[in-house]
C-alpha cells in the first residue's frame, strides 16, 4: 500500500496519509499542480497556505532561512512529533503552498507516525492539510469521496494538537499550546515566550 502511495505523490497526485491525530490530504511540496488539486479538494479560500511536513530536522536548512539555534533545537529534541515550526521558506525555492508566495512564513513539521515518516523520506517535502473541507475538524477516518490513493490504518484517536512557534522580532513566541507545554518547551529553549510575556 505504501508503495501504491510513494508512487501516486511522484505522478503528481493528492493522497490521503494518517498522521498522529487525523488523516491529512498530502502531496508534492514542490509541485504546483498538486498543491492546487489538494486546496480545490478542501475548497480552501484563496490565499490558504497548506502546512509542511519533513522526516527529519536535517531537512530545515534547504527549506528555511534565518533558523535560530534555538528553533534547530527544538525541532531535534521534539521531532518527530507535535511541534511546529512556523520559518521563513528559502528565497531559492521554487514552490506555492496556496497563498501565491505572498506569506511570510509557513508552517514546518515532521510527524509521530512510522509509515506517513516512511513515504516522506521517499517522497522528499509534503505539503498537507486536513483530509475534509476547509474549516472542518480533524478527520479520524477516511471517507475517500475522491478515490485517492491512502494510507489507511483505521479510525485514529483524537488527541492534543500541535504546539506552534515562530521567531517574531527576534524572540521565540509560543503562537499556540497544544501538545508540548511551555515548561517543556523551555528546558530546550529557555528564552521562549507566550504572545502575553
Amino acid at each position: 500500500m505504501k508503495d501504491r502511495v510513494v508512487a501516486a505523490i511522484k505522478r503528481g497526485e493528492v493522497v490521503i496519509l494518517p498522521l498522529e491525530h487525523s488523516y491529512v490530504y498530502a502531496c508534492d511540496a514542490f509541485s504546483f499542480a498538486s498543491v492546487n488539486r489538494l486546496h480545490q479538494l478542501r475548497n480552501d479560500p484563496t490565499g490558504v497556505a497548506a502546512q509542511v511536513l519533513v522526516a527529519s530536522a536535517q531537512t530545515i536548512d534547504g527549506l528555511a532561512q534565518g533558523v535560530s539555534s534555538d528553533m534547530k533545537a527544538l525541532a531535534n529534541a521534539f521531532w518527530p512529533g507535535l511541534l511546529t515550526l512556523m520559518l521563513q521558506p528559502n528565497q531559492s525555492l521554487n514552490w506555492d503552498l496556496g497563498d501565491g508566495g505572498n506569506l511570510e512564513t509557513f508552517a514546518l513539521r515532521s510527524p509521530n507516525q512510522a509509515e506517513t515518516l516512511e513515504i516522506i523520506s521517499q517522497t522528499g517535502p509534503l505539503a498537507i492539510a486536513t483530509a475534509g473541507l476547509a474549516g472542518t475538524s480533524a478527520v479520524s477516518t477516511i471517507s475517500n469521496i475522491h478515490d485517492l490513493e491512502a494510507l489507511d490504518i483505521g479510525e485514529i484517536p483524537a488527541g492534543p494538537f500541535s504546539t506552534v512557534v515562530a521567531l517574531e522580532g527576534g524572540n521565540l513566541i509560543v503562537n499556540r499550546v497544544g501538545a508540548l507545554t511551555i515548561e517543556e518547551l523551555r528546558k530546550v529553549a529557555s528564552a521562549i515566550q507566550l504572545p502575553t510575556e
